[in-house]
């Protein structure tokens, strides 16, 4: 601390060794990196506090097998020439349900329009040609 106290005269620090000056500057790189690191931990325990306080909770993620279960039973009966294509695609359902494809039943299977933007599309394809 004897350096850090050296440090904070110019007239001395003229007079310090190279030495001196460099480990008088890591002390004072260290004593400012710890701390901002306590600032830092105050404050991610003060949100903390706060957001049990106000009774915040994290939002859970939508499970992507809940759409994919919406999506299965609608009211129309599929093509002969797409049997091969309602078999995958019912099994990929049944798969991430983690039921059996005896208890799903799949009745239409509709495309949905791409809401993709064209701009997107070509990076998209970009991408994968790419790789």
């Amino acid at each position: 601390m004897e350096l850090i106290n050296k440090l904070a005269d110019p007239n001395v620090v003229s007079t310090l060794s190279a030495g001196d000056k460099f480990s008088g500057g890591l002390m004072v790189a260290v004593i400012g990196m710890t701390i901002t690191f306590l600032a830092l931990v105050f404050l991610w325990f003060a949100i903390n506090v706060m957001s049990n306080a106000l009774g915040v909770t994290k939002k859970e993620k939508p499970k992507v097998a809940a759409a994919a279960a919406a999506a299965a039973p609608v009211a129309s009966a599929p093509k002969e020439d797409d049997a091969e294509l309602v078999a995958v695609i019912t099994a990929a359902i049944a798969a991430s349900l983690g039921k059996s494809t005896s208890e799903l039943v799949v009745n239409k299977i509709t495309r949905l329009p791409d809401a993709m933007p064209a701009w997107a599309r070509h990076g998209l394809s970009d991408q994968f040609t790419q790789r």
